[in-house]
């Protein structure tokens, strides 16, 4: 049974970091956390999800999952490697999780060898289905949450003219930016595609309107909507973005890292580092 939402404590000890979509990029990941010298010991690293495809070792990003400083949500990767393995588990299914895996970075599976391949499903495709979709970190004011897409309600396709004409079926589910105090289980069940898939939050930020903010990890681009009443500040990643893009609370960190261009990067951010360049 899928977890929907996992709270957390305040991290006493050390600091708590948030990073981009992983994408198989271990070597980056290492290289960053060597950059801010990383306490395995105090510190916590979360994740926005999607640790593999695409990059150069899926296996290692997912290895991550064992260890006791790193906590992960669940990503439209993340869903789609369990549809993949389970559909591979059930060869007369109809499904087609396995083009659509395949399609979006999946390939490196066939590359595994028979100890590698009994590693993935007995160890590490049960960590990734423990993953919850939502995470709450600490409370008050310094309080975060770490989801991959965005918390918004409704289908992620925008309803057309054209959808009603042909009588295709239409999502009625009003489209509302959650808070914080709807950030439950029962509600999260319902809104699993958006959760994962969504974009449509920062499609709708104008970049030419909105203000630059210079930090050391880059320009945040602040929209005329940048928090949403009673939503705590968000990391999510999924699209990939020129620049860190805050609105309606969410903050969207997805560089790009596993194209290896010029103008990408892998984000590893210090949440207090983030609230005093957004003067939170």
């Amino acid at each position: 049974m899928a977890t929907f939402h996992r709270r957390l404590p305040v991290n006493q000890a050390g600091r708590d970091f948030i990073v981009g979509d992983l994408h198989g990029c271990l070597d980056l990941l290492q290289a960053e956390l060597t950059r801010i010298g990383f306490n395995a010991a105090r510190d916590r690293l979360f994740s926005v999800g999607d640790l593999a495809d695409r990059g150069p070792d899926s296996m290692g990003c997912l290895r991550l999952l064992r260890e006791s400083w790193f906590y992960a949500v669940r990503g439209n990767h993340e869903d789609m490697l369990l549809d993949y393995h389970h559909q591979a588990m059930m060869p007369h299914s109809s499904s087609n999780a396995a083009s659509m895996f395949f399609r979006n970075g999946g390939g490196w599976v066939r590359e595994l060898n028979d100890q590698a391949e009994a590693e993935l499903a007995q160890d590490l495709l049960p960590r990734v289905a423990a993953l919850p979709y939502v995470m709450t970190v600490g409370e008050g004011e310094s309080q975060f949450h770490v989801a991959h897409a965005e918390l918004m309600t409704g289908s992620v396709e925008e309803e057309s003219s054209w959808s009603t004409l042909a009588g295709l079926p239409v999502d009625q589910t009003p489209k509302q930016v959650l808070t914080d105090e709807r950030l439950t289980d029962e509600i999260l069940s319902g809104m699993i595609e958006p959760l994962t898939w969504g974009r449509r939050l920062v499609g709708k930020v104008n970049m030419k309107q909105s203000t630059e903010i210079d930090t050391p990890a880059g320009k945040v681009l602040v929209s005329q909507q940048p928090m949403h009443p009673g939503l705590s500040l968000t990391y999510v990643g999924h699209t990939p973005i020129k620049h860190m893009v805050l609105h309606d609370s969410h903050l969207f960190i997805d560089r790009g890292a596993y194209t290896r261009e010029p103008n990408t990067c892998l984000l590893v951010l210090d949440h207090k580092d983030v609230r005093t360049w957004l003067a939170l």
